[in-house]
């Protein structure tokens, strides 16, 4: 055994963590205040995409001029607390920045490729491993677009996603229509990613994931982490409601609510948590696959249940109510493009959910060995892509663990010392 290493965080980041660590000897511990696949995680509420094209970020040169049309309107995709905004201006400056130009998107976009390029291929043998082959589906995912102006408008990322490995073809509208007969809007045409799919059931597949790791030795604690106990620089344990536990390292892999944890030990990531939301129609599969409709910024993904519309982005206050009228607005969204569907989330046969997103402000996560603390792990901000990121992410994990050192910001765009550290608690 080559030692013991607590894993705080048990969404899908931090349970395929625990299985690659596990495989290759160590002695494996889950935190979590919740179990695995909990319907409060992110994990369990994302649109369940494995999608190898998912690497052009929001943060784009155009994002300026675009804005207006996601602020207004009762359908627009991104919404807010104003005050909450003005309070997190820094952070929401360092996002648009990071997009300002086209090579700092290109620079973006290669960062995320080298975590999503295979995740088709790392998700099967991964579900294959496990058990779970039957929830992950390769039958490739659309992009659609309404008139060939918006299609023209989005091309340059399109060529920069087939330059950096994503095998796409454009379906015109009519080719579209035989494709997916459950879409009754009349479209230009489409994007179809070939080497892409999904999860038929995220919530089930972290619960399948986290049983396969039980059975390979990992150890759960269903517990909050309240303190991190170190001495000079080095980690000894943690504090928990449970009590006092030991162990030779830790990797934080807790998502939204990692951002604490990390400024206990002098690092401070710039991330906030954005809130999702998605509707659940559970009246059978109205797609072949999942299809973002570009105009609405909405995914709608056959699952196992039926059909799940996600996407929306509200910034605001943590533990603020949910403002359902975002999931109405899906819902609202998703009826100009499906047809017949109930007209209030509140009707019979209709779920809703809202989450917390973990946002770095650069859109790019977090993963790696802690500044100050030699003996702690980060791998955490993936935003939109944490499920399919999960395998490669796991694969970075073990490298920062078995190298034992901390990643220098011009070799890894990953590395968590790209940020200043908290001066005012660095050890």
């Amino acid at each position: 055994m080559k030692g013991s290493v607590a894993i705080v965080g048990s969404g899908v980041i931090g349970t395929v963590t625990a299985i690659e660590l596990n495989r290759i000897g160590y002695d494996v511990t889950l935190i979590d205040r919740e179990e695995p696949g909990s319907s409060e995680a992110a994990s369990s509420g994302n649109g369940g995409w494995l999608c190898p094209a998912s690497i052009i970020p929001v943060s784009v040169p155009s994002l300026i001029w675009r804005l207006p049309s996601f602020l207004f309107g009762k359908s627009a995709p991104l919404s807010g607390n104003v005050g909450f905004a003005i309070r997190n201006a820094g952070h929401f400056a360092r996002f648009v920045n990071s997009g300002l130009t086209h090579n700092r998107v290109r620079n973006k976009a290669t960062a995320l490729s080298s975590l999503l390029s295979d995740t088709m291929a790392r998700h099967q043998a991964l579900a294959k491993e496990a058990g779970l082959q039957h929830l992950i589906r390769g039958d490739g995912l659309l992009y659609t677009y309404s008139s060939e102006r918006a299609f023209r408008r989005d091309l340059c990322w399109g060529n920069l996603r087939r330059d950096l490995g994503v095998n796409w073809t454009f379906l015109d509208g009519r080719t579209l229509r035989t494709e997916e007969l459950g879409i009754e809007r009349a479209c230009f045409g489409a994007v179809l990613v070939t080497n892409a799919g999904h999860c038929i059931d995220p919530a089930g597949y972290v619960r399948g994931l986290a049983d396969h790791a039980r059975r390979r030795g990992t150890n759960f604690i269903k517990a909050d982490v309240t303190r991190l106990i170190h001495s000079g620089q080095r980690l000894a344990g943690f504090e928990t409601s449970k009590g006092m536990f030991a162990f030779d390292a830790a990797v934080i892999c807790s998502g939204a609510h990692s951002r604490p944890l990390a400024q206990e030990i002098g690092d401070d990531p710039p991330l906030l948590g954005e809130r999702g939301y998605h509707v659940t129609l559970r009246d059978g599969q109205r797609l072949r696959r999942p299809v973002m409709f570009d105009d609405a910024l909405m995914v709608a993904t056959p699952i196992v249940d039926g059909t799940r519309l996600a996407g929306q982005v509200e910034i605001a206050t943590p533990g603020s109510p949910p403002d359902w009228s975002r999931a109405q607005a899906l819902l609202d969204l998703a009826g100009g493009y499906l047809g017949g569907l109930p007209a209030n989330i509140r009707q019979s046969g209709v779920s809703v959910w809202m989450g917390r997103r973990p946002a770095i402000a650069d859109e790019l996560p977090v993963i790696g060995r802690a500044t100050n603390v030699e003996n702690v792990h980060f791998a955490f901000g993936h935003g939109f892509t944490g499920l399919g990121a999960a395998p490669a992410t796991a694969e970075l994990v073990r490298h920062s663990l078995q190298s034992g050192r901390a990643t220098s910001p011009k070799d890894a765009p990953f590395s968590p010392q790209r940020f200043p550290v908290r001066t005012s608690r660095a050890l």
